[in-house]
């Protein structure tokens, strides 16, 4: 036998069932040139060296893994409907004397073909695009846009070989299921799975359950660092009660349609609900697949786009002023004044003025909530204590009416109370048996710090003097230790200058700040931070860049792999539904009684993982919410803005890919009535 023989019929297999693999080809190379992307932009050696480099290959590092794992995934799921197609042909191979390992010889040759073309294409498109991604993500994040054109040999070795490893794994499993299988059953394996399936009410009640509590989960949890934890608790409930409701839920809806006799006879109900049932064991899989990846498009997209449009309002709730300098355990009026003349000096070099600025000496303490009840307490190995986690930021009365202009007073039991986050219905505190009786609630209180925390509750809570100030001090270093707080001092400054003068002034804070703190290095904690808001902007939008590019990243992979599972979806049941409408037609039916048939069948099925999926963003908008509360975004109508437009966006995307698929469909099951 001629040594090629093999390659050529693997060959001729492969383009006669062009329309099969064209797509799947298509798809390995984009998911191999994203892959390429991936790995060449966390070893780009130039980026590495940009501000904020490190953020960026951290998370370019996090969308490898993602693209990788989800490969694998992908290519054995869509390789299985391959498989299922050519399974008849192989069995009429058999039939006709060709034994299994000539068979396999003819898969090895195709696997051959399939995996050299996607390798080489996927290498091929990302080297080409590499460039053009780079600079989409120097613009998103605002970094300076390097010269040059680079080829990244690790990416192409990394590419070349997962891949490889990818397609050999296809083969080895293709291998195994023709070799398992008899040649009657390779004939009939299309045939599989027609018997009517049983309604499974048990599974459906699971699905209904797990839906139910990864709803809740995400409606009722409101601590930001609960959500975080809860978050991947409440995926899974998702995930799984979208699989049992497609798989069992569906089924029982179909019969329930089916009871009903005004809807279901009518030539296109009947036909679409009838094959439906007996098929729906196959479709649901598929289908709850379509629904989840059109929910991680939707939820990953939406998140990371209002992030990124969310930049100004983030900078502006961590650092509602140009300037923030906090020196910890000041114990003296010398040590404020030295941080006053490092700024001052600052200011002066530069040609800038203070335009308005807030200083105070407060002191932090953590406390467990509960109602009127605080504790400053340690958490046992074994036990929390009881209530929510706050903190209480303390300043005296004086240092308040000094800020505020004002001459209020408080007797020795009594505070005023500024909730930054919280409840404002209590009516008097107990810390540790210190009773306080809440004097007022401050609404206008121009004080900063607390603003920018989001994942406790946050109180700014006025005592009457130094002495009361000094007694909470005590007992929360009798209980904490080292591990307790110091009082602190804080200034925060808005300056009038150029954007260049505000960064020259930076700059030489920054110098006279790592000078005071070298002083004091005989001391255990750092003595001085500064912040500064031009620059936190700057690192900000690098990081909410780097997300949004990753989010619309990894966005395109899931599209690309949700509209090639629809697509096989479509051809599967085509060529399944095609026997069964020329049979129709046969006896009677007409050509557009079967595409009115086929166009209720669709609708039904196409259209609902999206309903599913829009169900499922709503139900974790609150969640996904509070976890963009995390990076001080508190904006949840601009959050909401970016959401419907993402999945605006997706429906019409959605709605021409039902249109194209409806189209395949349709060209297969009329194929040859048509002919």
């Amino acid at each position: 036998m001629n040594k090629f023989f093999y390659g050529k019929l693997a060959f001729g297999n492969l383009r006669k069932n062009g329309r099969l693999y064209l797509p799947y080809i298509l798809a390995a190379v984009g998911i191999g040139a994203m892959y390429y992307i991936m790995v060449a932009l966390t070893g780009d050696k130039g980026i590495e060296k940009m501000p904020g480099g490190g953020d960026l290959k951290m998370i370019m590092g996090l969308g490898c893994g993602v693209i990788m794992i989800f490969a694998v995934i992908f290519l054995f799921y869509t390789n299985s409907f391959l498989m299922k197609r050519r399974k008849k042909e192989f069995g009429l191979f058999h039939i006709l004397g060709m034994e299994k390992k000539h068979i396999g010889k003819m898969m090895f040759w195709e696997t051959c073909m399939v995996g050299s073309l996607s390798i080489a294409g996927g290498l091929a498109g990302g080297i080409l695009l590499y460039k053009l991604v780079v600079l989409a993500l120097l613009r998103i994040t605002g970094l300076d846009v390097p010269f040059g054109f680079t080829v990244s040999g690790a990416g192409i070795a990394n590419v070349a070989v997962c891949f490889a490893i990818v397609f050999a794994m296809t083969l080895v499993y293709n291998l195994f299921q023709v070799r398992k299988a008899n040649a009657i059953e390779l004939l009939h394996s299309a045939n599989h799975g027609e018997k009517e399936p049983r309604t499974r009410w048990i599974l459906a009640l699971l699905g209904v359950a797990a839906l139910g509590i990864g709803y809740w989960i995400a409606i009722v949890t409101e601590d930001p660092v609960s959500t975080l934890l809860l978050f991947f608790v409440a995926v899974l409930l998702v995930v799984f009660g979208t699989y049992f409701l497609f798989t069992a839920g569906s089924i029982a809806v179909l019969k329930i349609m089916r009871k009903n006799t005004k809807y279901f006879y009518r030539t296109k109900h009947f036909i679409s609900v009838s094959g439906m049932i007996y098929r729906m064991k196959q479709n649901a899989v598929g289908l709850a697949n379509i629904c989840i990846l059109s929910t991680m498009v939707l939820v990953m997209v939406s998140g990371t786009v209002a992030l990124y449009a969310g930049v100004e309002d983030i900078i502006n709730n961590r650092y509602p002023k140009d300037f923030a300098l906090t020196e910890y355990g000041v114990r003296s009026e010398e040590e404020k004044e030295a941080l006053k003349g490092m700024f001052l000096q600052s200011l002066e070099e530069n040609g800038l003025a203070v335009e308005d600025s807030v200083e105070y000496t407060s002191l932090a303490v953590t406390v467990w909530k509960s109602k009127e009840v605080l504790r400053i307490e340690k958490p046992g190995a074994m036990a929390t204590p009881e209530g929510e986690i706050s903190i209480l930021e303390m300043i005296t009365l004086d240092e308040y009416n000094r800020q505020e202009n004002q001459q209020r007073e408080l007797a020795e039991d009594e505070i005023f109370v500024s909730v930054r986050q919280g409840d404002e219905n209590e009516q008097a505190y107990s810390i540790n048996g210190r009773n306080f009786r809440i004097k007022e609630y401050l609404k206008d209180f121009d004080m900063e710090g607390l603003d920018g925390n989001v994942i406790y509750d946050g109180y700014f809570v006025v005592v009457k003097d130094i002495q009361v100030l000094e007694e909470l001090n005590e007992m929360q270093r009798e209980i904490y230790g080292s591990s307790a707080s110091s009082r602190d001092y804080h200034m925060y400054a808005d300056v009038s200058g150029t954007d260049e003068q505000l960064k020259n002034c930076a700059v030489r804070l920054e110098e006279l700040v790592d000078g005071y703190n070298q002083g004091r290095a005989e001391e255990e904690h750092l003595a001085v931070r500064l912040a500064v808001k031009e620059e936190q902007r700057e690192g900000f939008m690098i990081f909410c860049g780097g997300f949004l590019f990753l989010g619309i990243f990894l966005g395109f992979v899931f599209l690309m792999a949700t509209v090639l599972i629809i697509y096989y979806k479509q051809i599967s049941e085509g060529y399944e539904d095609k026997e069964r409408f020329e049979i129709m037609q046969k006896v009677g039916m007409s050509p557009r009684e079967v595409k009115a048939a086929i166009h209720s069948q669709i609708l039904k099925v196409f259209f609902l993982p999206l309903v599913m999926a829009c169900v499922h963003l709503t139900m974790a908008f609150p969640m996904m919410n509070r976890l963009l509360l995390l990076f001080n975004m508190k904006n949840p109508g601009l959050f909401a803005a970016c959401t419907v437009s993402v999945v605006g966006i997706f429906a019409v995307i959605y709605g021409i890919v039902f249109g194209i698929t409806a189209r395949a469909y349709y060209r297969i099951v009329g194929e040859k009535s048509r002919g």
